[in-house]
């Protein structure tokens, strides 16, 4: 019998096995698996990294309008006949001035009261000053130039020439307050015009804790011997007499935030429990977090009051 001839250039056809059809499969699954995991674990660090980096810029952003509104605090456009400081016992005629362990209403003009449940024992913060405007040609002064804002940026103008009193300073009152859903933020309240009602907006997200410290000059060098929280100001000032004088003294704030992330994530622990707002040089002043897994940062710095809040003279 005859061996049958295959044409040539025609390759013999085969089936595949069972069992290559298995491992073909368990190899695909596996590759699959490696994909996912690896797609799962990039979107984790991608999540984690903006986390932080919001975290950080909350901090960053927050720590840059408070510097800038200090700063400013009691400013006074001499061009413009602003010279008014009010010697007065009545706090909110300061410059500087603030409430220690502080709600905040959302409204009016009060920076709050000592030991008043902050959140997270944050203080508040009242800075004034008065603002400046371009000269027209006619000589006037009465459009802001945008050189003095508030805390929310709002360009303040010089008070008419030989007409400043102290209600035309702006105000800037920092607090910390919690959003609608629970988040802590660091909240402005302002002024919108020199006659207007107030209003409280949001800064900055995340921020938990707002504490703030202040140096006092004792000797009228220019430099703090004395580091005292609104509070322990206040009792200076009712134990000796000096009323707003006292307050007068400060010539530098120490300033310290606590920002925390939105959602709790794989962070590392703390090497410590608790974590110091205002820095080292002040263990007093300490923030014990939740253990509820969020990423938290610390911020602290001094400001030098660029402006003497002493009575001018008259």
């Amino acid at each position: 019998m005859a061996e049958r001839v295959e044409p040539a250039g025609r390759a013999r056809l085969r089936g595949v096995s069972l069992v290559e059809l298995m491992v073909a499969l368990a190899l695909g699954l596996v590759v699959v698996l490696a994909a996912m995991l690896a797609f799962g674990g990039s979107r984790q660090l991608f999540v984690a990294e903006s986390e932080a980096r919001t975290v950080e810029e909350s901090l960053r952003f927050a720590a840059f309008v408070v510097r800038r509104t200090v700063r400013q605090a009691g400013y006074a456009d001499r061009a413009a006949g602003d010279t008014v400081t009010a010697a007065g016992n009545d706090p909110l005629d300061l410059d500087i001035v603030g409430a220690r362990n502080t709600r905040v209403g959302a409204s009016g003009e009060s920076y709050g009261g000592h030991n008043a449940r902050g959140v997270n024992d944050s203080d508040s913060l009242l800075v004034r000053f008065g603002g400046s405007s371009r000269t027209d040609d006619d000589g006037s002064a009465t459009e802001a130039d945008g050189t003095m804002v508030d805390c929310m940026g709002f360009a303040q103008a010089a008070p008419s020439a030989g007409t400043a009193t102290p209600a035309d300073r702006a105000w800037s009152i920092f607090h910390v307050a919690e959003a609608a859903d629970g988040e802590p933020e660091l909240y402005c309240k302002y002024r919108g015009d020199r006659r207007g009602s107030f209003r409280s907006e949001p800064l900055a997200r995340g921020i938990e804790v707002f504490r703030v410290l202040f140096g006092r000059d004792l000797d009228g060098d220019g430099t703090p011997e004395q580091w005292l929280d609104a509070a322990q100001l206040d009792a200076v000032a009712a134990a000796s007499s000096l009323g707003n004088s006292a307050w007068r003294q400060v010539v530098a704030l120490r300033i310290g935030m606590v920002a925390r992330s939105a959602r709790p994530g794989n962070w590392p622990r703390p090497e410590e429990a608790q974590l110091y707002p205002l820095g080292s040089e002040f263990p007093a002043v300490r923030f014990r977090p939740a253990a509820d897994g969020r990423l938290r940062r610390v911020v602290s710095f001094t400001v030098a009051l660029r402006n003497s809040q002493r009575e001018a003279m008259p």
